[in-house]
């Protein structure tokens, strides 16, 4: 079985860059390396996994973690997932095959919500990693180590797709002040 990477932390923390730059760091040709991202993450290039700070790796767009087998040819040694907490339930399975067939795979996301929860299967994913790699932010109001994620929106929908025009990482100090209540019990 093969190894999991699983890079994670609230908005603006990193997770992208760190991503391009071990795809980057890899020994393996472009040729057998797949990097994906959600079809929602409609931000900045459309084919393309953007941070945001301007680094690009070409990428796949997939809807459902499931799109990823027909796209792992036998050239495949290497698969970079983008945004991981936004492909569904299945996920975990997804990459477990993944790993069960020898493929590598090194994976992106929001471990929590902007409400402070667990988002989607990342604690499940978490489990999964033999290697874990935390980021963090900076507070956008105090400056201070930033693990969570403050949206300025009136939407209550789970998903959002957006960037520092309704997102901004914050500690938790500053979370919990501007959505007047304590983080959530895990």
């Amino acid at each position: 079985m093969s190894d999991f990477t699983l890079i994670y932390g609230s908005m603006f923390s990193g997770k992208t860059t760190r991503l391009i730059e071990v795809y980057n760091l890899s020994e393996v040709t472009d040729n057998e390396k797949l990097a994906v991202k959600p079809l929602m993450d409609n931000r900045y290039v459309a084919h393309k996994i953007s941070s945001h700070g301007g680094l690009q790796l070409p990428g796949h767009r997939i809807s459902k973690a499931e799109e990823l087998y027909p796209l792992c040819n036998d050239q495949i040694k290497e698969v970079y997932i983008d945004e991981v907490q936004f492909l569904g339930k299945s996920i975990p399975d997804v990459i477990l095959g993944l790993l069960i067939q020898g493929v590598k795979v090194v994976a992106s996301g929001l471990d929590l919500d902007y409400l402070g929860r667990p988002f989607g299967e990342m604690p499940r994913l978490l489990r999964m990693a033999k290697q874990k790699i935390q980021l963090q932010a900076r507070c956008h109001v105090c400056g201070k180590a930033a693990f969570y994620t403050f949206r300025h929106s009136s939407s209550e929908e789970l998903i959002l797709v957006g960037h520092t025009d309704m997102y901004e990482s914050r500690c938790k100090t500053h979370w919990e002040e501007g959505m007047g209540q304590p983080l959530p019990e895990l």
